[in-house]
């Protein structure tokens, strides 16, 4: 690709490089980059360690009947009998598509080179996604590459990116990254550079799509509704609607398509939403009508406003995008062997976050001189560029107020479609880290780009000073009007509070000064390149870039850092000393299939507990999406350890973890995998349903809703010959329950299964058969006289049938594309050669 040609300065033999060559060289050197500063950042990982993420753990013991299954039978299980007594496994495994960009994922996060999404390789993989997405997208705007390649930095090494890296939310992680090439690629659409902009769009969409992360998806969308806005006003303006036009339907097209390549994930997401805690309890009564001493609430149509609030941004938290330790940095921060609290208790990880938040990882950072360069932006960035980004900016802060700006967020949950679905408004300043890098790097762009370059020096001064005056003000007058006092410290003594407020406040006026030397730093060197006392850019870019760099990493560094990586034999991924326990008890009792609920886990709470779930069949379990009637039973029974509805959920065995040791008790009394009844109770709502497990003999009576479900009988013949029983399936198949049945009469048999008729179909002797749900939440059928195979067989049949509509339109969308692009080619082509 290179030809040898006379060159001046050269000779005759110099080589020069085509320029298309000499792009495919930049563009291949930096993303090598890149991928080694990924690896560098994370070299413990090249030493047989990973981190030990919190998230990443509860989903492998929450997986690990899945993981098993697959192993052995190389089939993929729908269904997990192992958390909340049992859930579609596809909310807690993303199930490996057949789309167009399973493999683009597979490679894009270099998920290739090691062990998959729990595999160590994963995390580089994050932190190089994070920069190559952020690179591309600023090329795309127009960006040169060395300045872009700084924009990618800024952006990779935020702290909020970071520690969601820490904390394993790593399909959140791969999600983000995608933000801004999608929005790039809308922008290249509305400047007309129609083919290119919409293949980056629809690339970009489908890889964030398929991270299936719906929240991130949805403040994407904002940003993209912001951009829409804007280009629209210019385009009316410019008197250029019709080009903006072409290019909107284009991109319709385009998300139609992706959405059609990735529809499985909506369409199962739809469906599962409606019946879990987003979607809302049916019930307009709470557990006080059982036990007076509770609280009253109300039905909800989406997650309980202070739920979903809980994880909300103080407003005067928002200074920790300039002075990270503004608010104590995180609920567990590093200290050194100075401060009071290592002091006074000799250890080096203090509760230093005083904000609103029950809890955080950690603060939000962009960096000093990212806010400062925004800043900046405001004042030399002109077009649609510096509106959208600032108004996305606004939006992301302000949104993640939640409930500390009450009247915004309730019209937001009252009126923006599906906002309260989601919960933790403080995850909407994802939005504002994207913007505000981009106006950053546009700020220098159009400074470095600019030859009269001291008409900038007013716009420096101004956004100069007033980042630098903050910073001054926090670290001058800051300790003297915060009370630094958080609201879990009541529950300390007066000598460590004091300890707390003191390195607190030596936190927030340490890292003021610091951002103030960043910002004065950059400030100086831009001053000496306007004014023409230092002209070469690149090494003012550089400098800046060098800058960034050691700001961010510095903060960076206090949550993700070498202490975070451990060996992987050093977790706790084997049966311990309670579950050989059960082991050994179930054995000698012939328990072949059962429920654990561990009352008392050895960390954590029954219900946020997801390490039995790696061992056993649990009544609890870690998941964000439960089903909203095993939510209730939770909060009505479970949670008050009702032996009637422990029964009725075969509850076998209960785990305690207390005074260092594990205690492990059997319940005789379980009524097993199933039974039949002799009646049936028909009420009339799901208040009814649910009070009526505290009142009636479920072992004898079934609780219906006759509303919902008709045509059974009142009174069934007792037969005290009767058997039904559970076939145990060697290898386990989370996919199938297949029960043994011998009866004389007509009778009703119910089922210790949860109810989920979404995916579940029953069968008879192969034949298909109706089923009820009953006692609230478990599965019932009638079932004729005689000797029969009952059979609940998880058909998943909208994950398997959108899943064939994926594959069809993956096909047409790869068509689209490379008819597209050749016949670009060949239209260029033709005008060439004229």
């Amino acid at each position: 690709m290179a030809r040898k040609g006379f060159n001046r300065n050269k000779g005759v033999n110099a080589v020069t490089i085509k320029p298309l060559t000499k792009k495919i060289i930049t563009h291949a050197g930096i993303v090598l980059l890149f991928f080694v500063v990924s690896v560098v950042y994370m070299h413990p990982i090249l030493n047989g360690k990973i981190i030990s993420q919190d998230d990443v753990i509860n989903y492998r013991w929450s997986s690990t009947e899945y993981a098993k299954y697959k192993a052995e039978t190389g089939e993929d299980a729908y269904w997990n009998s192992s958390a909340f007594s049992g859930m579609p496994m596809y909310q807690m495994h993303n199930i490996p598509s057949k789309n167009i960009f399973q493999p683009l994922k597979y490679v894009l996060t270099l998920t290739f080179i090691g062990d998959g999404p729990e595999g160590r390789n994963c995390d580089w993989g994050i932190m190089f996604l994070y920069l190559l997405g952020f690179y591309v997208a600023l090329t795309a705007m127009g960006v040169k590459p060395w300045l872009s390649l700084l924009g990618a930095f800024a952006f990779g090494f935020g702290s909020y990116n970071i520690i969601i890296i820490a904390v394993g939310h790593i399909t959140k992680a791969w999600a983000i990254s995608m933000i801004a090439p999608i929005l790039a690629g809308m922008i290249l659409t509305f400047k007309k550079k129609y083919l290119w902009g919409m293949l980056l769009f629809t690339i970009a969409l489908g890889l964030q799509i398929q991270c299936n992360h719906i929240q991130i998806t949805y403040y994407t969308l904002i940003m993209a509704v912001v951009v829409g806005i804007t280009y629209l006003v210019y385009s009316i303006k410019n008197k250029e609607f019709v080009h903006f036009a072409k290019g909107v339907g284009g991109l319709v097209v385009c998300a139609v398509l992706v959405l059609l390549s990735t529809s499985r994930y909506f369409m199962v997401n739809a469906e599962y939403v409606k019946q879990t805690m987003r979607g809302g309890s049916e019930l307009t009564i709470r557990p006080n009508d059982i036990y007076p001493e509770e609280n009253q609430a109300v039905e909800s149509d989406g997650l309980d406003a202070e739920y979903a609030s809980e994880w909300s941004y103080g407003k005067a938290e928002t200074m920790t995008l300039l002075v990270p330790g503004f608010y104590g940095g995180s609920s567990d921060e590093p200290v050194d062997k100075n401060s009071a609290y290592y002091k006074l208790q000799k250890d080096e990880i203090a509760p230093l976050y005083w904000g609103n938040q029950r809890f955080t990882s950690g603060p939000v950072y962009f960096g000093a001189i990212i806010v400062f360069l925004f800043l900046l932006g405001l004042f030399v960035v002109k077009g649609p560029e510096r509106w959208w980004l600032l108004a996305a900016t606004i939006i992301g802060i302000v949104m993640a107020w939640g409930s500390n700006l009450p009247w915004f967020n309730d019209l937001l949950r009252n009126y923006l479609p599906m906002y309260s679905k989601f919960r933790s408004p403080s995850m909407s300043l994802v939005i504002a880290s994207v913007s505000a890098v981009v106006l950053a790097v546009l700020a220098l762009r159009q400074v470095f780009s600019e030859t009269d370059r001291k008409k900038y020096n007013i716009s420096l001064y101004i956004s100069a000073g007033i980042t630098l005056i903050i910073c001054l003000l926090v670290a001058i007058v800051g300790a003297s009007v915060c009370n630094f006092s958080g609201a879990g410290d009541s529950a300390l003594s007066e000598e460590v509070r004091n300890a707390l407020i003191a390195d607190r406040q030596s936190l927030m006026t340490a890292d003021a000064w610091r951002s103030f030397a960043f910002v004065l730093a950059v400030a100086l060197v831009l001053w000496l390149y306007i004014n023409d006392k230092f002209k070469n850019v690149k090494i003012i870019a550089t400098i800046i870039g060098v800058l960034v760099l050691i700001d961010l990493i510095g903060v960076d560094s206090r949550y993700l850092n070498e202490d975070k990586y451990v060996k992987e034999s050093s977790l706790d991924f084997k049966p311990d000393d309670g579950d050989k326990q059960i082991y050994q008890m179930a054995a000698e009792n012939n328990d072949v299939d059962y429920r654990v609920f561990n009352i008392k886990p050895k960390y954590g709470s029954a219900f946020n507990d997801a390490r039995t779930s790696a061992f056993h069949h649990s009544a609890g379990g870690y998941s964000g999406v439960k089903l909203a009637r095993y939510q209730d039973v939770i909060e009505f029974y479970l949670a008050h350890y009702n032996k009637n509805v422990m029964n009725m959920l075969n509850i076998r065995y209960f785990l305690k973890f207390k005074d260092g040791k594990y205690q492990v008790r059997r319940n005789a009394d379980a009524y097993g995998n199933a039974w039949f009844v002799d009646s049936v109770k028909f009420v009339d709502c799901a208040n009814e349903e649910i009070l009526a497990l505290n009142d009636e003999n479920l072992k004898n009576k079934a609780i219906v809703n006759k509303n919902e479900f008709c045509g059974l009988s009142a009174n069934y013949v007792h037969d005290s010959t009767a058997e039904i029983s559970l076939v145990a399936e060697k290898p386990y198949n989370p996919n199938l329950r297949k029960y043994s049945v011998r009866t004389n009469n007509y009778a009703l048999a119910v089922f210790s299964e949860i109810y989920y008729s979404a995916d579940w179909r029953a069968y008879i002797d192969g034949n298909p058969a109706e089923y009820v749900r009953a006692n609230y939440l478990l599965r019932a059928m009638e079932i004729p006289s005689g000797e029969h195979t009952v059979e609940f067989r998880n058909e998943a049949p909208t994950f398997n049938k959108w899943e064939k509509v994926e594959m069809i339109a993956s096909a047409v969308l790869v068509l689209l594309i490379v008819g597209a692009i050749v016949l670009h080619y060949r239209k260029q082509k033709r005008t060439n050669d004229i």
